[in-house]
């Protein structure tokens, strides 16, 4: 058995743990059929609620909508743990499930190999792509060990397991097999499966009496919509589904937010709700595609000096990540300046910001340049420090290439504004960007954006994503 975080929370916290599990597993003849069929005494968990309660209760950080090889972050002290999180049936005590995903990857990675390759070949480098996504996180947010835990769902009980979320050990990586559609293969810790059709890699997992930190009792009941009819709405002294409630003659008057009243009636949702992120390419947007140049922009350090006739390189961590004119005209005042105005833009004192990464260090940001163009740090290697050696791991002023981005399926920079003095900043997934420009477009020729001001659209990418 392995306790690796259950241990650090409160009593108070594992049992309120538990006490959620209870009444979700209570609540499982809403999701499936209880009385009959192998599975009908095994309680219904969603994974969503599992992952969201996980984080409520515990308070560490969500890390399920950032495309992070982990589902959580825990920090206790100086310790940093990456959480996996996971929930299935218990049908048998070892059992394979989904630990990764390579859809985007394997047109041009993985489905030649498979095709000229040799199967060591092929699970070699799905070993290498999984590994390459969980070592990217774990320099993101600077864990010192990760954890999967998870719930394993028996007859009228939950078990709660953890055990160490390991990078699968090269060296020790032995193929077993293959019929041509999935390719077993293990290292010395783990069993492994990869499916061709889906490119999916699977693990296999062990949920044995031996392993099983926690059994919580299930009682499901018969009629979850009687359990459901106890639950009072705030702001009405009783249930709305209490017998008394029922025979009540008349109902208040809901207030309903008409067309006229509703700012952002007929605008869709992605584009009210978050006005407060942009992305940012760490690739050029150019007419000819996304190119990564080996001498500007993420590897301006490898440009020509910065002094005329002189051989003295550049920087170590000078970069250039730009911030495209039209960026500024549809998301004025972002970065809590006109990043148009030439005198805001010279204002150090109004044009500084934190920058806040996913590890919680605090970089200072401003916005620099000509219209604002050009998102810097000071010191200005501060924020190349980050992406190239802290994110990307490079070493001795290695160039960033395309498939190096694409291999780790990144290619932009994600910026959440809290308020115009702090900014959250993080990756983004490969065609963040491409997705953000759609997104916008029709506010783009809205407000008379054309010529050079508008980037390029490129929507048959989004569609493959």
């Amino acid at each position: 058995m392995a306790v690796l975080i259950w241990d650090k929370f409160s009593y108070n916290e594992r049992n309120q743990y538990i006490s959620f599990l209870k009444i979700f597993g209570a609540l499982s003849g809403l999701f499936k059929d209880i009385k009959e069929g192998a599975n009908a005494k095994k309680p219904y968990l969603y994974y969503r609620n599992h992952e969201q309660l996980f984080a409520r209760v515990f308070k560490v950080e969500d890390l399920t909508r950032k495309d992070s090889a982990f589902d959580a972050l825990g920090v206790w002290g100086a310790e940093r743990v990456g959480i996996g999180l996971k929930t299935w049936i218990h049908t048998n005590d070892r059992t394979y499930q989904k630990v990764a995903e390579f859809n985007k990857l394997a047109p041009e990675v993985l489905t030649p190999l498979m095709e000229r390759g040799t199967p060591e070949q092929v699970v070699r480098k799905v070993a290498e792509l999984r590994n390459d996504r969980i070592i990217l996180d774990k320099r993101l947010y600077k864990t010192n060990h990760d954890v999967y835990h998870f719930i394993t769902r028996d007859d009228d009980v939950m078990n709660i397991v953890e055990t160490p979320y390991d990078l699968i050990d090269i060296d020790s990586i032995e193929f077993i097999r293959t019929d041509g559609k999935v390719y077993l293969f293990k290292d010395k810790l783990h069993n492994y499966k990869f499916y061709k059709s889906k490119s999916v890699l699977l693990e296999e997992f062990d949920a044995s009496q031996g392993e099983i930190i926690e059994k919580i009792q299930i009682e499901q009941y018969d009629d979850p919509f009687e359990l459901i009819k106890m639950i009072s709405i705030p702001g009405n002294k009783i249930s709305l589904l209490h017998p008394q409630y029922e025979q009540a003659d008349n109902y208040e008057e809901i207030d309903l937010v008409s067309e006229k009243n509703n700012e952002h009636y007929g605008v869709s949702e992605s584009r009210y709700k978050l006005r407060n992120v942009i992305y940012l390419p760490l690739y050029q947007d150019k007419k000819e595609g996304q190119i990564v140049s080996d001498c500007s922009g993420i590897n301006m350090r490898h440009g020509k000096s910065k002094n005329k006739g002189s051989n003295t390189l550049r920087p170590e961590y000078e970069i250039e990540v730009r911030i495209s004119k039209w960026i500024h005209c549809i998301f004025p005042r972002f970065f809590g300046i006109d990043g148009l105005d030439e005198n805001e833009v010279k204002d150090a004192e109004l044009n500084d910001f934190d920058l806040i990464l996913p590890d919680g260090r605090v970089l200072r940001g401003r916005v620099k340049q000509e219209n604002g163009k050009s998102l810097q740090t000071n010191p200005q290697g501060a924020l190349g420090q980050w992406i190239l050696k802290d994110v990307l791991g490079l070493e001795n002023r290695e160039v960033v290439t395309w498939e190096l981005l694409d291999s780790l399926g990144i290619d932009s920079l994600k910026v959440t504004k809290i308020d115009n003095k702090h900014f959250r900043i993080t990756v983004a997934e490969t065609g963040a960007y491409e997705k953000f420009k759609l997104d916008y477009k029709e506010e783009m020729l809205e407000k008379g954006l054309k010529g050079r001001l508008l980037p390029y659209f490129r929507p048959e990418l989004v569609e493959e994503l």
